[in-house]
């Protein structure tokens, strides 16, 4: 590597968002001898106490982070790179990334993927399959109905711009009432004011991660299967399984079609990451976005499994540096698991456990959203889950046992606020 560094001039890399996906990315950062700046609403975020600098700022607020960072560039401060990583802040990134004349994606390809509905406009103008669909906005609702008989059944809502399956509502059968209800209920989490209604595919679904280097070589990073319930008319993702159990010609192609989408969108630099799925007709793209993976995908599961470093290899690529291949390649050979638990609605009295969780052979991880005190509200988008388990073994039914007694021993003790009869 060739980091350009002195003493008297310390080089800063700008993460933005300082949650607790974020926080193995400051420790990239760290680790590449870099000081950090982390920008983020909550001056609580866990990476607040981790920064050199902390500044808080709202991760969509594009105006005051390049405020913040024009005012410390003209007081001598030196920021090398800028990157988001597991979180919807591509915009800002990449304009951030032009005005201060860094390694990054184009904003307007940003804004792009950071749009369902401009990104299905887009590939379809590009000629790639795309469901049918239809925008949504509060001038417009009086066309859902139109838009469900062009459409047909089963057909889904979504939010255009926001993440965790916020506003996602299937509908299998006729619901003209309660369509027109989802829509409202999109539009209002959505921070375009937009809503989609569009053909519902069936298949299994996928992450590919993918990155092209700072000379524009493309780099197939991971492909980790995501599992649904559905049942209830809700997108709640209950796990993740890595490496996928998809034979390596379907892995290819659908390799083949996340690269000649982000080029034909003009990707040159960055993560290109697609969310897929599986259908009969053959690998589909549902969205892709310039950031790489949430879910606590690349930043543990990954790594559990595979020991690849995608994080580090992004962190060099907004450096500008070229990064070396050992980075994306499997150094354990591990099948790694997410799952949750799912307690009943209801205030959370007491998380037992955990310890005891933590000794078992094949435990990786655990992350608790809620914490005792909490109020568990009904399982409506992927916001909801209470926490996120993590666990590995040498093969599927070692990681499985894993997780079994993991979710065996972490108890979630819930009032329900029910009255004695």
């Amino acid at each position: 590597m060739s980091l350009k560094s002195n003493v008297d001039s310390p080089q800063f890399f700008w993460v933005i968002g300082g949650g607790i996906l974020q926080l193995p990315l400051v420790h990239e950062v760290r680790r590449l001898g870099l000081k950090v700046i982390v920008s983020d609403r909550d001056p609580a975020c866990i990476c607040a106490h981790e920064a050199d600098l902390f500044l808080k700022i709202d991760i969509f607020d594009t105006r005051d982070h390049l405020e913040q960072a024009l005012r410390l560039t003209s007081g001598g401060v030196r920021i090398a790179g800028i990157l988001t990583a597991g979180i919807d802040a591509t915009v800002t990134m990449a304009v951030m990334a032009r005005v201060l004349g860094l390694p990054g994606v184009d904003p307007a390809i940003a804004y792009i993927t950071n749009n369902k509905n401009v990104f299905r406009r887009r590939l379809k103008e590009l000629g790639y399959p795309v469901p049918r669909f239809r925008e949504i906005d509060i001038h417009t609702i009086d066309e859902t109905d139109d838009a469900v008989c062009e459409i047909g059944y089963p057909l889904i809502v979504k939010n255009t711009d926001s993440s965790g399956s916020r506003g996602t509502r299937i509908f299998y059968q006729e619901d003209s009432e309660g369509v027109r209800k989802a829509v409202r209920q999109a539009i209002n989490v959505s921070r375009s004011g937009y809503a989609l209604i569009e053909e519902f595919w069936v298949g299994r679904e996928q992450t590919v991660e993918t990155l092209f280097d700072c000379e524009g070589k493309f780099h197939p990073c991971f492909i980790t299967d995501r599992h649904f319930d559905m049942s209830e008319g809700f997108a709640i993702e209950t796990g993740l399984r890595h490496p996928t159990t998809l034979p390596p010609e379907v892995q290819k192609e659908m390799y083949d079609l996340v690269e000649h989408v982000a080029r034909d969108l003009g990707i040159t630099i960055g993560a290109a990451k697609a969310d897929m799925i599986l259908t009969r007709e053959g690998p589909r793209i549902i969205e892709m976005a310039v950031r790489l993976s949430g879910g606590f995908d690349c930043q543990f599961l990954v790594p559990a499994a595979t020991g690849k470093n995608v994080l580090r290899a992004a962190v060099l690529t907004a450096l500008g540096e070229p990064f070396p291949d050992d980075l994306l390649r499997d150094t354990k050979h591990r099948v790694g698991l997410t799952a949750s638990l799912w307690p009943s609605p209801g205030r959370i009295v007491a998380i037992e456990g955990i310890e005891d969780a933590k000794k078992i052979p094949g435990f990786e991880h655990v992350f608790f959203r809620y914490q005792a005190g909490d109020q568990v509200e009904p399982y409506i988008d992927c916001t909801k889950r209470v926490c996120f388990i993590i666990a590995s073994g040498k093969d599927e039914p070692s990681a499985r046992k894993a997780m079994d007694q993991v979710l065996e021993t972490i108890r979630i003790r819930i009032d329900r606020g029910i009255p004695d009869a």
